[in-house]
């Protein structure tokens, strides 16, 4: 773990990329690489185009670096030829030897990073989220841990074998599930009711609450009324999990649902943790919103 360790602050992980500790023996390792320097970069709320902006421009760093081992020789080279006082029968042979141990000690620390950057150009175009979104999702749920899954990725990476797109939501959510979705999304309970108020408090927005209210209305089209509610009440009694209906644990099933679909498995298993806290309810979401029933679904560690 120490390798991939993910509190590594952001200028820590890109020194560590130039001096190619990174640079495993093995595809599966530099898919990990990979998978781990885009958890770094997301970390630090800079965008995927920042992150393969990178790892195309280390590439230079890695061929000026080639230079100086090159100088080294061809100065050893020189000492040998020049100043050392044996016979010139035998300095040919130790620039030679001295030559090819460098030569080795170059291919062994470079040459699997050279073969790497070939591959860079392929991987970038594999996950490309604007053209290839089902890849770039996968490619997001890997562990960084996970060398077989990493395998398997780069198997299919190499034989340009893409995968399925996800199948767009048939069903929409209904107002609640969509404030629930949103709630969950910003943070702790009440974080929405929070973030509003944030917003009508500032002098620089000025915002009013029931302008606030009525966009809301009108993006989940639902009365401003209906929505001030459920944000006040609603998505704080369910967020809270107090005596919970066995409405509102379909609600809560449907958005941990598409919290699944969209790989966040992290807010999915916080759902399923708030509906066994909330009472030793079982509940099935009901076939009626074609929603597949995930309650025995395994979540992807991330």
């Amino acid at each position: 773990m120490e390798k991939f360790d993910p509190q590594r602050p952001l200028w820590l992980y890109k020194l560590r990329e130039y001096l190619l500790l990174f640079d495993g023996s093995s595809e599966e390792e530099r898919m990990l690489a990979y998978r781990y320097g885009w958890h770094i970069f997301s970390s630090n709320r800079q965008h995927f185009e920042d992150f393969a902006h990178f790892i195309r421009r280390r590439k230079w760093f890695i061929y000026l670096s080639l230079i100086y081992p090159i100088i080294l020789t061809f100065l050893s080279l020189l000492l040998a030829l020049s100043v050392l006082t044996i016979d010139v029968t035998l300095k040919v042979p130790m620039a030679l030897i001295f030559s090819g141990i460098t030569a080795g000690i170059i291919y062994n620390l470079i040459g699997n990073t050279l073969k790497n950057i070939r591959e860079t150009g392929i991987f970038l175009k594999y996950v490309d989220p604007t053209e290839k979104l089902a890849n770039f999702r996968e490619f997001e749920t890997l562990d960084f841990l996970d060398r077989e899954a990493a395998l398997h990725f780069y198997e299919n990476m190499r034989t340009k074998r893409d995968y399925a797109k996800i199948e767009t939501f048939e069903n929409k959510l209904d107002k609640t599930e969509k404030l629930l979705a949103l709630d969950f999304l910003l943070g702790d309970p009440g974080t929405l009711n929070e973030l509003i108020n944030k917003l009508c408090l500032d002098h620089n927005c000025s915002l009013s609450k029931e302008g606030v209210y009525r966009v809301l209305g009108e993006i989940l089209s639902a009365s401003s009324d209906n929505i001030k509610k459920d944000i006040i009440r609603g998505v704080k009694e369910i967020r809270s999990a107090e005596n919970l209906s066995s409405k509102r644990i379909e609600q809560l099933r449907n958005v941990q649902g598409i919290f699944h679909q969209s790989k966040l498995a992290l807010k999915a298993n916080e759902i399923d943790r708030l509906i066994s806290g909330g009472g030793n309810l079982i509940y099935e979401a009901k076939s009626s919103r074609n929603f597949t029933p995930i309650k025995n679904i395994k979540c992807p560690s991330r």
